[in-house]
């Protein structure tokens, strides 16, 4: 699991990354682009609410498979707009013949965007 601090994103403008999903001692893709996993979502939370405020998944079409162990995520600007300006927890998580595995866990900062 990777935990930590993501770099910091606008909520004026689309947010969009890759992520990897590939095992560490090998570096073998977790799945390929052509059987692509059940679910990968990703969250931002208010840490103090507990409230979800951007939620993006495989099955919702927010993210895409694009090679074998990758895929892309993006927010759009409208749904970056309803989001504050403070750090927000954030999670991704992967789901595959009903094992679920949490890969990302950490923070990211949103910032007032001009």
């Amino acid at each position: 699991m990777l935990t930590g601090t993501l770099d910091a994103v606008s909520n004026a403008a689309t947010w969009s990354d890759t992520l990897e999903f590939v095992n560490d001692e090998t570096d073998a893709a977790w799945f390929v682009q052509a059987s692509p996993p059940d679910e990968i979502t990703l969250k931002l939370r208010d840490p103090q609410t507990k409230e979800t405020v951007l939620s993006l998944s495989l099955t919702g079409g927010d993210i895409e498979i694009v090679d074998d162990g990758t895929a892309t995520f993006t927010a759009s600007a409208d749904a970056m707009s309803g989001i504050n300006p403070k750090t927000y927890e954030v999670g991704v998580l992967y789901e595959n013949d009903d094992v679920v595995s949490q890969v990302i866990l950490g923070t990211i900062s949103i910032l007032e965007g001009l």
